[in-house]
């Protein structure tokens, strides 16, 4: 499905056919540019959290990485993929800010713009493993197990409309987009990660559909 951020050089690829026999193939990964953003003069208070806000962050963090453990051997993901919403993408994958000097993690997912509302669905088959009414970050949250350790994660919604545990067929309203958490406009923050590491997402589902 995809490599990390960073990943750059030759990687081993082992495919295993069904009758056990394995044949390994190399692949070069080219490195590739991201946007950087470098903001100084800011007041630390916007950059470092203080202890009360961190500890609470380091709680929730804990609850996405329980997430993204799941290893379900149902290939929930077979049915392929769809994009979660429409509209213009605001922000991409990759990109990271250098905050008075600083660098913070990597944006690690893909932002789309669309009006406080619309409906959110679900980029394949699989089960809610987290649905959180008020992250710090992510605002309202849901995340789906689609098997084998592929996660997806919705944020920032204004309403979710699905339960923990609940299976939701590809396409399914999920949420709908809005702007909780720490953002400064509607839209839907939107990941894809195997185990903890982080895919672009847009590789994943292809181009956008159009709405013409």
């Amino acid at each position: 499905l995809g490599l990390g951020r960073d990943t750059v050089g030759d990687i081993t690829v082992t495919i295993a056919a069904p009758g056990g026999a394995t044949v390994d193939r190399i692949l070069t990964v080219p490195a590739r540019e991201y946007d950087i953003q470098r903001i100084d003069g800011l007041p630390q208070k916007q950059v470092t959290p203080d202890p009360e806000t961190m500890a609470r962050i380091d709680r929730e963090s804990g609850l996405i990485k329980a997430a993204r453990r799941n290893d379900g051997e149902t290939a929930y993901f077979a049915n392929g993929f769809q994009w979660p919403v429409t509209g213009p993408i605001s922000g991409v994958f990759g990109s990271q800010r250098i905050l008075n000097g600083e660098p913070r993690n990597p944006h690690n997912g893909t932002d789309i713009a669309a009006p406080e509302g619309t409906p959110v669905v679900a980029i394949a088959d699989g089960i809610a493993t987290l649905v959180e009414d008020d992250l710090f970050y992510t605002g309202k949250t849901v995340m789906l197990d689609h098997g084998y350790g592929l996660t997806s994660v919705y944020a920032h919604m204004s309403d979710i409309l699905v339960t923990d545990g609940q299976f939701v067929a590809k396409g399914t309203p999920i949420g709908k987009v809005g702007k909780t958490g720490r953002v400064t406009g509607p839209h839907l923050h939107w990941g894809v990660t195997l185990f903890s590491t982080h895919l672009d997402p847009m590789l994943v589902v292809g181009p956008m559909p159009t709405t013409d």
